[in-house]
């Protein structure tokens, strides 16, 4: 049996490079899909491919009554919530702190950071009345450590860490699991166009070539941890960080059979 049957997924982000990965992934395992996003013509070409068990949904993730109406149309179509995905996210152009403006600032922290705090709170509830869930956020590794130029996505990913942390700490006795992946550099249009405001894309000056698996990871790389995370499968892990990044953070490898 697949392992999502009978169980309804919102994804934010949905329409995007990570998010429709995640989407389909779930359809996939027999998942009534939410796509939820500020993109409604990716998103609901997407529904429509994917058929019956599956619906977009407009949301503004930095908007509460937007999440308000996002859980309450999701419930509304297929009776229930049983997993939170907060994907949604954007990348701040290139600058140092001197050269940020603090709109900038605000409107990164305001996405990633506030984004996913109003995600949690607003499906809390729902997935109380469904008797527990799940909430996977999706973080970066660049909230584990520092990134010279990109101060906001820092900033807000280190805060998300902090934020599943609590989150797992306050629903957990209500049979819902908060946890994070930490993605690498991973092949969608985040990575390989330039972010608002910028005049290259992270793929033009990033190679993994001296790192332990010497590739650009794909969004199914991501996809598939996340359907771990989301299933009984892992239903004794809560509060804990994944990260999926080919060996990044961990430094240059040695070269086969040095």
């Amino acid at each position: 049996m697949p392992r999502f049957d009978n169980q309804t997924v919102l994804v934010t982000g949905g329409a995007g490079g990570q998010g429709s990965s995640h989407v389909r992934a779930f359809h996939a395992e027999g998942a009534n899909v939410v796509i939820a996003g500020i993109d409604p013509g990716r998103g609901a070409a997407l529904a429509g491919e994917l058929g019956a068990r599956a619906r977009f949904v407009g949301l503004d993730v930095t908007d509460e009554s937007s999440w308000a109406a996002a859980v309450q149309a999701t419930e509304d179509a297929f009776g229930a919530l049983d997993v939170l995905v907060n994907n949604a996210g954007v990348q701040n152009p290139p600058a140092t702190i001197e050269d940020t403006e603090q709109a900038t600032w605000s409107r990164i922290l305001d996405v990633n950071l506030t984004g996913t705090f109003l995600g949690i709170r607003a499906a809390a509830p729902a997935l109380r009345r469904a008797g527990g869930g799940s909430v996977v956020n999706i973080g970066s590794t660049m909230g584990l450590g520092g990134t010279a130029h990109y101060a906001p996505y820092v900033a807000g990913k280190w805060a998300v860490r902090g934020l599943t942390r609590t989150a797992a700490l306050e629903l957990g006795r209500d049979r819902i699991r908060v946890n994070a992946i930490h993605p690498g550099v991973i092949a969608t249009p985040f990575i390989h166009e330039p972010a608002a405001g910028a005049t290259a894309a992270i793929a033009d000056f990033y190679s993994p070539e001296p790192f332990a698996v010497p590739r650009l990871g794909e969004p199914a790389d991501v996809s598939s941890l996340l359907l771990f995370l989301a299933s009984p499968e892992a239903s004794f892990i809560t509060g804990s960080e994944y990260v999926v990044d080919g060996g990044l953070l961990l430094g240059p490898a040695l070269p086969a059979a040095a």
